[in-house]
């Protein structure tokens, strides 16, 4: 069977992750490469012969490919990923899927038209103790939920934020909830299901940047149970991610990769991942394994014609949930998620 094509389109860190993982798999290959500098180009091709290009478009216009990911800073996301899909190609964008969530509505109904493959990256789902667990919450086998808390206690200097400015910037998700926090408040949405409304706290305590570096937020789910979200970039040495489920029968505690307490009696505790590296204190710790899960997930379902792991209309969800609680904290006020480019979405 022939290999998925895929252009890259943003080089530099996460994009050398995306290069790495889809040289890793034999049913993809990177076969064009757009933006960058020189040096971030270089790294991707990793001596290969890949096309650089200077423009999305002119990538999208000359070179031999069937899907792309999107690797620019978060705030840049919705332009690119509208014009791969504009000229037929599937799409997988790094998360978040927007910062905007007006954007993320747009891409939700152009990739909904289109009835392209088009995903977003949230590797964390498929993890094995979290697919165990949602498949498990999924039969009522751990009871009804009644608590979820998320907790991420991480550190980074100054130099991390001096290294690429895009990190400091509101307009581009450099807030530790959306850039940090992302993965497990999308864990929390995929668990307990939807929000009605969030009461949120931000600040900035440990760095000079306006953007916040700590926020706390209540969760009210639809469902009616609660939730509460902690992240931080400003407690060092840093920690790895902590998530808790609290259900009528037992409760269950990760960190990171790990099931470290399993309190459901009656049900065996699921295998954890092995080797995901923690983030707590250094991004790059990170291996690529999420990322080959979730390459390996994209290409089968292009070939099914199925949509992927974590879809577009996910990644709206929790970009509009940030938001409403990035709002619930500015206006001192309980926000319901709905309020927020309900309109757009609707329209989809």
């Amino acid at each position: 069977m022939n290999r998925l094509r895929i252009g890259l389109i943003g080089p530099g860190a996460i994009g050398e992750t995306h290069a790495r993982a889809i040289r890793a798999l034999d049913d993809t290959v990177l076969s064009a490469i757009a933006g960058g500098t020189p040096e971030q180009i270089a790294a991707c091709q990793n001596g290969e012969d890949v096309p650089a290009f200077v423009t999305t478009e002119a990538m999208l216009a000359n070179a031999g490919i069937d899907a792309v990911v999107v690797c620019t800073p978060s705030g840049a996301h919705h332009d690119v990923a509208l014009a791969a899909i504009e000229a037929g190609r599937h799409v997988l964008v790094e998360k978040p899927l927007c910062v905007d969530p007006a954007e993320a509505a747009s891409l939700v109904r152009a990739a909904e038209r289109s009835q392209l493959t088009c995903g977003v990256v949230s590797q964390r789902r498929l993890e094995p103790q979290h697919q165990a667990i949602k498949t498990l919450l999924d039969t009522g086998r751990l009871g009804q939920p009644r608590l979820i808390e998320a907790a991420i206690h991480w550190y980074r200097s100054d130099a991390y934020y001096a290294e690429k400015p895009w990190r400091s910037e509101a307009e581009h998700g450099g807030g530790s909830l959306f850039n940090q926090g992302v993965h497990n408040l999308d864990l929390m949405l995929w668990l307990f299901g939807a929000v009605d409304s969030v009461q949120g706290k931000t600040a900035t305590l440990g760095h000079t940047h306006a953007v916040e570096d700590t926020t706390a937020a209540l969760l009210s789910f639809a469902s009616g149970t609660l939730g509460v979200i902690v992240t931080s970039t400003a407690l060092p040495p840093g920690r790895p991610a902590v998530l808790r489920l609290f259900t009528d029968r037992g409760s269950c505690e990760l960190a990171n990769d790990s099931i470290v307490r399993w309190d459901f009696a009656d049900v065996a505790e699921p295998p954890s991942a092995a080797g995901v590296g923690s983030a707590a204190s250094d991004p790059k710790a990170i291996g690529i394994e999420g990322h080959v899960a979730q390459w390996r997930d994209f290409v089968q379902a292009v070939r099914e014609r199925r949509p992927p792991a974590s879809t577009f209309r996910d990644g709206f969800e929790a970009a509009r949930l940030v938001d409403a609680i990035y709002r619930s904290a500015a206006e001192g006020r309980a926000v319901g998620p709905n309020e927020i480019a309900a309109e757009a979405i609707h329209a989809s």
